[in-house]
């Protein structure tokens, strides 16, 4: 192959770069949430919502550039998957601007979220589900990118799971287990990312 054919069909940079930023920011979050568990320091829930909003916020962008990737092989799924996006990132807006709007002013967000916010959050995480799990059967369907698939399907693991229990046990109970799958997340967002910015033959 080509040094030409291996350039045009590397994936932006930009799609490993936000990636990279979805990563560090959920790992950020994730610190903030163990400090306030296992520390006497009293910080604000607020500080684990900003980084996690950033990541999320950054994941879906990063969507929505591989859209390009995997689009002639898999049309539809990477169409669904920037559909589903969008619902995602629209549901986080909302979330980000409710949020911003309660501390500000208001009394604050608590660590039990009002009926609204759960709402949006529940939205939000069934549509990031359908768009990681849309374009992770699409990059297993496109050559070269197979790894690139297998390491979607994390995110969609953590937030299933976080949705199964929440159904279960009642959705706090669910949205509290990103104590644990935050982590897991954040990890897979940048090793996403790692990954994109190999070289093509390496992704197989």
């Amino acid at each position: 192959m080509s040094k030409a054919m291996i350039y045009n069909n590397r994936p932006t940079q930009w799609d490993a770069k936000l990636f990279l930023i979805a990563g560090v920011f959920m790992l950020v979050n994730t610190a903030c949430l163990w400090i306030r568990a296992y520390s006497d320091y009293q910080l604000s829930i607020l500080w684990a919502a900003v980084p996690a909003i950033t990541a999320l916020s950054a994941s879906i962008f990063a969507l929505l550039k591989l859209y390009k990737r995997v689009a002639p092989q898999a049309p539809k799924l990477a169409l669904s998957g920037a559909g589903f996006a969008l619902i995602a990132g629209a549901a986080l807006v909302l979330a980000a601007v409710w949020i911003f709007i309660t501390s500000v002013f208001g009394s604050g967000i608590s660590d039990s979220p009002q009926l609204g916010l759960s709402l949006l959050t529940g939205v939000f995480m069934v549509a990031m589900v359908i768009a990681f799990l849309c374009y992770g059967i699409a990059c297993l369907l496109v050559k070269n990118m197979s790894r690139l698939g297998y390491l979607l399907f994390a995110p969609v693991a953590s937030w299933t799971v976080m949705l199964l229990v929440g159904l279960l046990k009642g959705f706090e109970v669910g949205l509290s287990l990103d104590f644990y799958t935050n982590a897991i997340i954040g990890i897979a967002f940048l090793a996403i990312g790692i990954l994109l910015k190999a070289p093509l033959r390496s992704r197989i």
